[in-house]
């Protein structure tokens, strides 16, 4: 092969890359078009894929509750002896939901499992006799820094759910009502002293006059991932015929954004 052939060749070649490369770099209107303007099917699938990842996150799987906890009691009556709790006795729910949605409606029912913990402030101390637990008066409030009675359980709650628009990610009104049973895992009293600058602090467990178990409905409501939720017992905190007849209450914020 001559070397006017090989040139002539070449410059074919050259020729079909420049054709080849002119025609890549060229972008029809209605491609530019679609890019910086994506039509309504575009945007609505957009919107599905974003429903469909965010669907399968937003179902409140974790709850943590900070809660204001107290008793409804008569201080009067037999075994209280006057007993008032103090305002800032509080709480805490760590709860797990697995939320099932009810088809493609706004309604879901959660159960789930969790501990929670409830800490009841007084100055009274909580003591034992044949007849069971009774509250006794301290005879210097001014020494007791901390007095406690804490009580903390193994719960399983379920909620029944309604949401303004489960399908929007954390953009919704949230109504739960449901109930929850638990199980006492432990109950402790807790007493801190400083006498003479000394601090001393005493804890003290094994006490079976608390009821092992406790039940009751739940309230939840609320905005995104900030909601108010209730609890009312049932039960009584205290065994029949073995302490004085008190119900626990709690009023709290809960944090569900997960």
């Amino acid at each position: 092969m001559s070397c006017n052939s090989i040139c002539r060749y070449l410059a074919l070649l050259l020729l079909c890359f420049a054709t080849l490369s002119s025609y890549a770099s060229f972008e029809p209107d209605s491609l530019k078009r679609k890019a910086k303007d994506p039509s309504a099917a575009d945007k609505r699938e957009n919107r599905n894929r974003s429903r469909d990842f965010f669907g399968k996150f937003s179902r409140d799987r974790i709850a943590i509750d900070l809660l204001g906890t107290n008793w409804i009691y008569n201080k009067n009556s037999p075994r209280m002896n006057g007993l008032q709790t103090r305002w800032y006795s509080r709480g805490i729910n760590i709860y797990f939901y697995y939320d099932i949605r009810i088809k493609k409606s706004r309604f879901s029912i959660a159960p789930g499992l969790g501990y929670s913990a409830a800490n009841i402030y007084s100055r009274h101390t909580l003591e034992e006799d044949s007849a069971g637990a009774f509250f006794k008066k301290i005879d210097k409030p001014e020494n007791y820094k901390v007095n406690k009675v804490t009580l903390q359980y193994f719960d399983l709650p379920v909620e029944f759910r309604i949401k303004t628009n489960p399908d929007k990610f954390d953009q919704m009104w949230k109504f739960a009502i449901g109930i929850k049973a638990g199980i006492r895992v432990d109950a402790h009293t807790k007493e801190k002293t400083k006498i003479n600058n000394i601090t001393k602090v005493y804890v003290e467990r094994r006490f079976p006059d608390f009821n092992l178990f406790r039940f009751g409905p739940t309230l939840r409501i609320g905005y995104s991932s900030f909601n108010i939720t209730a609890y009312y017992g049932v039960l009584d905190v205290f065994k029949r015929n073995r302490g004085p007849k008190a119900n626990e209450f709690s009023v709290g914020i809960s944090f569900n954004g997960l």
